[in-house]
């Protein structure tokens, strides 16, 4: 309820960021009062509603079993509440993180170079001037994963000129993809995070730095790309792979169509209300 109510106050077109072109006006958006509506309905608040289980997501060999069966399980509950839950299969989802790799690397690079282009919206004037013109001073104290955007832009950039925009093709062809799917079944679901959260990694050399959390994000990135509105969920406990003593949330990601934040906002706020995650432990599942 929280979330819709915090959209219901920031949504729609703002006159200024022109990715919020095509939104309703701002301060006419229903959020909170639907799922509220949605609060009488009991039982089967999700009755008709249609859930499908993305199959590629869970099928990653960087997704931990325990993560997977966690998450199919959280699934699973939603036909206690009235869905109908199935399989669905997007193959090209399993190309989304490199997609978006190469689309973020590029633009990124440039943006970070003061050289971002073809945007209407509000230009950061005193950022701009605070860290432009790049030294290796100021190079030398950024964090290894953006110095990483700078050297996978450049070089991707010189070697590959043709491959941001094919990268950008295949981003469209994913989101088509995506909204195929999204006309038979209202949500998708998905493991937010591919593993339990792990410990910060050793401020030793680069790799050792971000190595920990390398495919984190191996399900939600292709979102970055494509636009469809995502959401994640807490389902329960995981022992942290350092310690099982340790308890972390294991999460499940929530996906919809193309301006169908509502749906999104009605599967996750219906699963939380029949179902306490705080008292749910994976401790017995097998890392």
């Amino acid at each position: 309820m929280e979330v819709a109510l915090c959209l219901d106050a920031i949504s729609g077109y703002d006159g200024i960021d022109d990715r919020s072109l095509g939104a309703p006006r701002h301060g006419s958006t229903t959020f909170a009062a639907d799922l509220a509506a949605q609060d009488h309905k009991g039982a089967n608040s999700l009755s008709g509603f249609r859930v499908g289980i993305l199959k590629e997501a869970f099928e990653q060999a960087i997704v931990e079993p325990r993560m997977r069966t966690a998450v199919l399980d959280a699934a699973r509950k939603f036909s206690a509440l009235g869905a109908t839950v199935e399989e669905v299969s997007i193959p090209d989802h399993l190309l989304g993180t490199a997609i978006w790799t190469v689309e973020q690397r590029v633009s990124g690079c440039l943006s970070m170079m003061g050289k971002a282009a073809g945007r209407r919206g509000l230009g950061l004037t005193k950022l701009e001037e605070a860290r432009l013109p790049w030294t290796q001073e100021k190079f030398d104290k950024l964090f290894p994963t953006t110095k990483n955007i700078f050297l996978n832009g450049i070089y991707l950039m010189e070697k590959f000129p043709a491959l941001y925009a094919k990268a950008q093709n295949l981003s469209r062809r994913l989101r088509d993809e995506y909204e195929t799917a999204l006309q038979k079944y209202d949500v998708l679901i998905l493991p937010t995070t591919s593993f339990v959260a792990p410990a910060h990694g050793q401020l030793t050399t680069p790799i050792d730095t971000i190595s920990p959390t390398i495919g984190l994000t191996s399900n939600t990135t292709m979102f970055d790309a494509t636009g469809q509105p995502a959401m994640s969920i807490p389902i329960g406990w995981l022992p942290a792979k350092e310690d099982s003593n340790v308890k972390l949330p294991a999460a499940m990601q929530i996906v919809s169509g193309l301006w169908q934040d509502g749906k999104v906002l009605k599967a996750g706020h219906a699963w939380q209300e029949a179902y306490d995650w705080k008292k749910v432990n994976y401790e017995g599942v097998k890392a």
